[in-house]
């Protein structure tokens, strides 16, 4: 995504300006680029076929905020029984119609969460989490996921675009699991736990139609609310949406074609949002939305009650860059700030306040434990009932601090987490497949591998040129896709630890990678990309398509530097493998892709892509949203 002001900065005083002036009713719209009025793309053609417009959403009355542009959630609810809804109208003969801001009370009984065994088993309950070897040997590297995995979707495709169609299947092998694997989960503890355990989901608690906060503005809800409710099925999809002061709750097919609801915001931009996939029902929807103040809102769409995390940035003031629920947990999410950290949160605990950014735990260890490493490289430091292992190389590329309340009070303040990622601003970060890994990127123009379970940083790659704005990982967990400022959408190994080819296409930065996973097998994977050129472009990657350099027959590979001084301490056994830097490699050493499609798809620079499995989805910065139905 774009750059978000940072706090102190001159256009972050003119950003909470116009916040001012949005609650005064005073604010007008700050001047951006205007649309090209002569495009007005209908179709695009691929090699399976033509894809279609088959609905576009964009309000006149949603005044857009050009920096941030428009991201997009997409989620179907599975009905145990649609035809017992029929039966419910009598909840909503109280409900009042005379004003479109009143409260809703949500319609429907409960959904089935588990759709189905397989589905069950594939994404709701996730494998146990296990640590990642690596095996560094000259030039031979690879990271060893510890087991069998495998891949194999049915109804759950459709939520997670991670996720190959029902008729494809890819495996991993690996080696024997660890025996101590819930030694790892450093956050994921009581209440957070990875898979259902049987208890109702619960709601935020604060009515956004009652509240006298002055950070909602109104809420405005579609008169026919109860019924349209009452009637949906299993086949239909919600999209929620930002635009500028606007979040807004549609139906992704147009019927009706008016919002079901809208909150505007008087002091904030929403930025990001996402919806937890595992606690999704017709009676509930988790949705947590990031704005560029760091205010975090926890709302539930179906009754109209929210939570607010980091209230008035309490715990950090900088703009919510990217915001996404951990795979399989209930209550936990990762956001990114602007100013480079990430922080995992509870969507039920309360905010610690002050948080001391100097003082951390990490790897398990309790604190008052001093740890002694022999590494010149380790700079232990502990204060104020706050333990710290800090890890400083000579090259900042190879630092992560972790930082934590105390055990006695984590389970009741947020944090859970803190990371200190970057100095500059992290863009975008996405989860692995295997749900335990995590690829971050940002301005510094760095990839880097985090496994998020232990909190540990594996290996940093660098980019040829310029920012990184966004990652995806694919179906299966072999590859990662960055696109960033140098035009490039690129290509990585993730279990070689190298890169495998630079995509060239787009003539502007690139804003969103994806992988379609319904057209994704064992050989051929592919994936789009979207940018600032307004350009939607298709790849068909396979290693038989690359156009490999001349000169690649006189390199083996990317060389690989590291510290191999091991981190040791705690006494025998502990051993800690320093963080990998992958230095970029020049042109004429790398693989190139040549693209499949290339389509001028929207008037404005866009911003967001997205797969589903009858439709694919496209954004941009004024706001519009594009449904494209895909070739029969």
């Amino acid at each position: 995504m774009a750059d978000i002001p940072g706090p102190g900065s001159v256009a972050n005083n003119l950003a909470r300006k116009q916040s001012a002036d949005i609650a005064l009713g005073t604010f007008r719209p700050p001047p951006f680029p205007s649309s090209n009025p002569d495009h007005r793309c209908q179709e695009f053609v691929s090699p399976e076929g033509r894809y279609d417009l088959y609905h576009e959403i964009l309000f006149d009355s949603l005044i857009p905020n050009y920096n941030i542009g428009t991201t997009v959630s997409l989620v179907s609810i599975k009905y145990k029984d649609s035809s017992k809804l029929e039966g419910l109208g009598n909840l909503y003969s109280n409900s009042s119609s005379t004003t479109t801001t009143s409260e809703t009370v949500a319609a429907s009984n409960s959904a089935d969460s588990n759709d189905s065994d397989e589905e069950n088993s594939n994404t709701l309950h996730p494998p146990s989490p296990v640590a990642t070897a690596s095996n560094v040997n000259g030039n031979k590297q690879m990271h060893v996921l510890r087991r069998k995995f495998s891949l194999q979707t049915a109804a759950a495709s459709q939520e997670s675009p991670n996720s190959l169609s029902s008729r494809q299947m890819t495996s991993i092998e690996g080696g024997v699991g660890s025996n101590n694997a819930t030694s790892t989960l450093s956050f994921l503890t009581r209440g957070h736990t990875l898979s259902g355990n049987g208890k109702a989901p619960r709601k935020p608690k604060t009515s956004i139609t009652k509240s006298n906060s002055s950070f909602v503005q109104r809420i405005i809800t579609n008169d026919q609310l109860a019924k349209i409710l009452i009637a949906r099925t299993s086949d239909d999809t919600n999209l929620f949406y930002n635009c500028g002061t606007s979040f807004v709750w549609m139906d992704a097919t147009g019927h009706p074609k008016e919002p079901l609801s809208r909150i505007i915001f008087a002091r904030s931009y929403p930025t990001v949002h996402d919806v937890n996939m595992l606690t999704r029902g017709s009676d509930h929807l988790d949705v947590i939305i990031g704005f560029s103040t760091g205010d975090i809102l926890w709302f539930d769409p179906l009754c109209n009650k929210y939570g607010r995390i980091n209230k008035g940035g309490v715990i950090n003031s900088s703009a919510v860059t990217a915001i996404k629920w951990l795979p399989g947990s209930e209550n936990l999410f990762m956001a990114s700030f602007h100013d480079g950290c990430c922080m995992i949160f509870d969507k039920e605990r309360e905010d610690l306040g002050a948080f001391p950014l100097d003082s951390s735990t990490t790897n398990g260890i309790g604190a008052g434990t001093t740890l002694v490493f022999n590494n010149p490289l380790a700079k232990p430091h502990v204060s104020n009932g706050f333990h710290q292992v800090k890890i400083e190389s000579l090259h900042e590329d190879l630092y992560l601090k972790v930082t934590k309340p105390h055990v006695r009070g984590a389970h009741k303040c947020n944090p859970v987490s803190h990371w200190s990622v970057s100095k500059n601003p992290i863009h975008a970060f996405a989860f692995s497949p295997d749900f335990q890994h995590v690829a971050v990127v940002g301005l510094d123009g760095r990839l880097r591998i985090i496994d998020y379970i232990d909190e540990k940083l594996l290996d940093t790659y660098q980019t040829y040129y310029g920012g990184l704005t966004c990652v995806a990982w694919s179906p299966d967990g072999r590859y990662i896709l960055t696109g960033g400022q140098d035009d490039l959408v690129t290509i990585w190994a993730f279990r070689e630890q190298r890169i495998v080819a630079r995509c060239q296409g787009h003539s502007s930065w690139v804003t969103s990678v994806s992988f379609d996973s319904y057209r994704c097998d064992e050989n051929v994977y592919r994936f789009g990309s979207v940018g600032e050129d307004a350009k939607l472009i298709l790849w068909d990657f396979s290693v038989s398509a690359l156009h490999r350099p001349k000169t690649q027959s006189r390199h083996r590979g990317a060389s690989v530097s590291s510290f191999s001084n091991p981190v040791q301490g705690l006494g025998s056994g502990y051993y800690e493998k320093p963080p990998t830097l992958h230095p970029v490699l020049e042109k004429n050493r790398v693989a190139f892709l040549q693209p499949v499609m290339v389509q001028t798809i929207h008037a404005d620079p866009c911003v967001g892509l997205y797969f589903r499995e009858d439709v694919v989805v496209t954004t941009d910065r004024r706001g519009r949203v594009a449904v494209w139905k895909r070739p029969p």
